[in-house]
Formats: structure tokens, sequence, C-alpha cells
């Protein structure tokens, strides 16, 4: 009977985020489009007319609404936690996303918040733990690889919202393979963080899956990255050890392989590594001629295989972390010998190139990505 009132609970907590944010979505997809606040066509995009993108308002709604659908009747340690460790660095956060989506920031802008956020929840105690005590056992390297990781996951997860789908998919497979990981190690918190993350992606991705009729912006995807980190950083303090530290970077591979893509295709091009492109995975996918939907199979294709060797090697097995590690060494440099080429090849789009662009192609109702 204890064991059906606890899936009652954890279905319960899934279930509250997903339908919230379905209500919430198109409700801020109107404010949206009533304050004309969206994404504008420019040369690194396909759609050739203005989407609301304040979608994330409602990923946050449903998820924080999730949370504490799950943590009724606690005892209130953890409400304090939250409130006093976590609540102030994602609720700067949010604020950033919300006004990069309203108002445009420069990325120096973007990340000296990012920065200052993470710095918040590290010195409050929540830590990325690699498992190698040389790195572990300095606590101000620890403090540095903290920030550094949750920095970047936040950034990671920004820069795949390029794509209908895309970051909410993916998203989607990282938490519940964050779920499995969490129920395997007893971690109730990051159990629930996962599930309510889940609720939320799914519930947003009725709207947003190709064509999609609203973006989830920067709030949203800034908001899911650092949770996400966060989730990851409770199961590594939890048990901290190699295979956790390999497990949860599968879990968050392919946002984090695209960073990488970025930062090695722009060192090679000699390019700022601030510099906006159309040359992430999924620009390089639709331009070898994949669909918007056959864009995303393939990279939840990739995003799931990476989540489910997560999961073995969080439960200790060696084998997938070779496994892992070869078929992620394989996708960078396949995947950035192409961004290479195609960059020598493509003439990149000027701002006076986009109403050219623009009278060529014919007026849609939804986008087919960005």
């Amino acid at each position: 009977m204890t064991g059906n009132l606890v899936w009652y609970n954890d279905l319960t907590v899934f279930v509250s985020a997903f339908f919230i944010t379905l209500v919430a979505t198109p409700i801020v997809r109107r404010c949206a489009l009533r304050w004309k606040l969206g994404d504008k066509p420019n040369g690194r995009k396909i759609h050739t007319y203005m989407i609301p993108h304040l979608g994330g308002i409602a990923i946050v709604i449903g998820a924080v609404c999730g949370i504490a659908v799950g943590l009724i009747g606690d005892n209130g340690a953890t409400w304090k936690m939250l409130l006093h460790r976590v609540l102030p660095a994602v609720g700067l956060i949010v604020a950033l996303g919300m006004v990069d989506d309203m108002k445009s920031l420069r990325a120096i802008q973007k990340l000296t918040i990012q920065v200052i956020s993470a710095v918040i929840l590290a010195l409050s105690g929540l830590l990325f733990y690699t498992g190698i005590p040389v790195l572990d056992g300095s606590g101000m390297l620890l403090m540095l690889i903290s920030v550094v990781f949750l920095v970047g996951v936040s950034s990671a997860v920004n820069l795949i919202d390029g794509h209908d789908g895309l970051a909410a998919g993916v998203s989607l497979i990282s938490v519940a393979a964050f779920a499995v990981m969490s129920a395997y190690a007893g971690s109730s918190l990051s159990f629930i963080i996962s599930l309510t993350l889940g609720g939320a992606c799914l519930g947003f991705l009725v709207f947003n899956f190709p064509p999609g009729k609203i973006f989830m912006g920067d709030t949203g995807s800034m908001f899911l990255g650092i949770m996400m980190a966060l989730v990851a950083c409770f199961l590594t303090m939890l048990k901290p050890s190699l295979f956790t530290f390999v497990a949860v970077c599968f879990v968050l591979g392919i946002p984090m392989l695209d960073a990488w893509l970025a930062i090695g295709r722009r060192i090679v091009l000699r390019s700022s590594l601030f510099q906006a492109d159309s040359l992430h995975m999924h620009h390089v996918l639709r331009k070898i001629g994949l669909s918007p939907k056959q864009v995303l199979l393939a990279m939840y294709s990739m995003q799931a295989f990476l989540a489910i060797l997560g999961v073995f090697v969080f439960m200790g097995y060696a084998t997938p972390m070779i496994l892992g590690g070869c078929f992620i060494a394989v996708v960078y440099f396949s995947f950035l010998r192409i961004m290479v080429a195609s960059h020598a090849r493509t003439p990149q789009l000027t701002p006076n190139t986009i109403p050219s662009l623009k009278s060529n192609l014919p007026r849609q109702n939804t986008s087919l990505g960005r």
C-alpha cells in the first residue's frame, strides 16, 4: 500500500507540472503576441515572421508548481534549502532570461550574470564533484569547476534552443535519465525536480514540436540548463565518484557536445567564441537535407543513447563508459569536419540579404525551426 502511495505521489508531481505548463503556454503566447515579443527573422534563422518566445515563463511556472506539489508534507528542511540556497540564484537566471527575451543582451552581459548566479550556488554549498581526488580535494579548484559546470550547462541548453522541439525534447530525455538515477541513489529532491522538469518539458512540447507555435526563449533554456546542472550536482554530492561524473556528463551529452563543438569550430575558424553562427548540430543536419522532424529524431536518438549509457555508468558498469566515450569522439570529429567544410563553402548572410530571403518563401502560420 505504501509503495502504491509513493507512485501516486510521483505521478501527481509529473502530471501537475505537465498540465500547468500545458495551460500556461497558450496564455503566455497570446500575451507575447499582444506585446510583440518574439524571435524576428534574421540571417541565421529559418522562420520569416515573428514567433513569440516567452514560452519559458510557462515552463518555469509549471516546474515551480510541480516542485511545490512534490514537497507537500515536507518538514521544512527541504523548503528552507531551496528558498535560501537555490531560489536566489535560479531567480537571477530566470530574470536574466526574461530581460534578454524582451531586450536582447550582449553575450558578455549574459555570461556575467550567469557566473554570478553560479558563484551564489557554489558558495551555498551546491558543488559538482568529479570523483578525482586531486580536483575534489582542493576547495578553490572544486569551486571553480562547479561554477564552470553550472554556467556551461546553462549556456549549452541555451545554445541548442535553435530548432523547434529540440531543447525541450533533449531536456526531457535527460531528466528522465536523471529521475532513474535519483531513484536508484535514493535522492528524493533530485527525483522530484527531474519529474517536474520532465512534465514541464512535455507540456511545452505540445506547442513547440515542429512546426512550433512558440519558443521557450532564454528564460526557458537557461532555466532548464541551471536546474539540470543542479540535479547533477545533487547526484555527485550524494555519490561522488568518477562513475557519477561520467554518468551525468553522458546524460547531458548532446547539449554539452554541441557547446564543445561551438568552441572547437570557432577556434579552428579563428572567430570569436561569443560570435553567433548557423553551424550548430541541428543546422548541419538541416543542411544535409533532413526535415525538421528528422533532425529531432536524429538528435533525440543520440541523446537517448547517451542517457541510457549514463544510467548504466551510474550503476557502476565500466563498458558503457568506454562505449560512450568512443561514440562522443566519433560524433564530435565528424560534425566538426562538416562544420568547418560547410563554413568554407557557404556564403554568410547579412541583414541586407534578409528581404530577398523572406520574399522567396511563402507566409507560414508556424515555424520550421530557427
